[in-house]
């Protein structure tokens, strides 16, 4: 192993918590032993900066599911892949047909049409700039890396294809968490940022090892030469991945990388 990704949320830590005092020694552990660790997230540079901060890691990190690279430590942009105007305008057709919560993403700021209990939840846990906007899609459109549906969790499996039916085949449709639709550029996934963020570390990528929890960490767990699911992940990622390690809650990437490294 030379470089390491890892998804935050329900791999890393549950959402709204910092990393424990045995993560961190477990992610020094790694660095010791000359690994790269990379966050690979659908949070913003600003929402995942407290884990950045906390585990000192500061390499390269993906965000925005894969549709930015960034250096960690200044948040210079590496580089990007934006969804079309048009994209977005046809998330949120599909959010209105389904009345579903729709919000972007402008940089660090979340932007939406309205607020509600969601969007009160989402910017207060990660302490995020936000701007209600009820003419959000007369806005400039050209620089959003995706579009988020919040979605009911025990209709999420169900809504899915239909979803996906109403979606032009540029466009992907995956799961950051439950509740957390995500609708994004088939060309920008955690996956394909990985693929260049180890060509640009000359890293092979039989030395990459990913590890994360749902549907928007499945290609880069396909991709890497390990690809690690925790136990509380999506049924179908924890089928696909070549090991499947303790779940968040019981610090499953602590235990893992103390077993490669101690």
């Amino acid at each position: 192993m030379k470089l390491l990704a890892l998804d935050i949320d329900d791999t890393l830590v549950m959402t709204g918590r910092l990393p424990s005092e045995r993560l961190k020694r477990a992610v020094r552990l790694a660095e010791e032993h000359g690994v790269t660790v990379v966050l690979a997230t659908g949070r913003g540079f600003l929402g995942s900066k407290k884990i950045r901060e906390s585990l000192s890691v500061y390499g390269p990190l993906i965000h925005y599911g894969g549709a930015v690279v960034s250096d960690g430590r200044t948040g210079e942009h590496l580089f990007v892949n934006y969804l079309r105007p048009e994209d977005v305008i046809t998330a949120f057709a599909i959010a209105d047909t389904f009345g579903f919560h729709a919000q972007i993403y402008e940089e660090d700021t979340v932007v939406f049409r309205e607020e509600n209990a969601f969007t009160k939840q989402y910017t207060g846990i990660l302490n995020l700039p936000f701007l209600v906007d009820p003419q959000l899609l007369y806005r400039p459109l050209d620089n959003i890396p995706k579009v988020l549906f919040a979605v009911d969790p025990a209709k999420e499996a169900e809504l899915y294809p239909e979803i996906r039916a109403l979606l032009p085949k540029h466009l992907s449709v995956l799961c950051s968490k439950p509740g957390f639709v995500e609708i994004g550029s088939v060309s920008s996934t955690k996956g394909a940022a990985l693929k260049k963020v180890a060509a640009m570390l000359h890293i092979p990528r039989e030395e990459v090892t990913a590890i994360g929890d749902n549907t928007l960490d499945l290609d880069m767990i396909e991709w890497a030469g390990t690809g690690i699911c925790v136990a509380n992940g999506n049924a179908l990622v924890k089928e696909k991945a070549d090991l499947i390690i303790g779940s968040c809650e019981d610090e499953g990437v602590a235990a893992y990388l103390e077993s490669v490294f101690a």
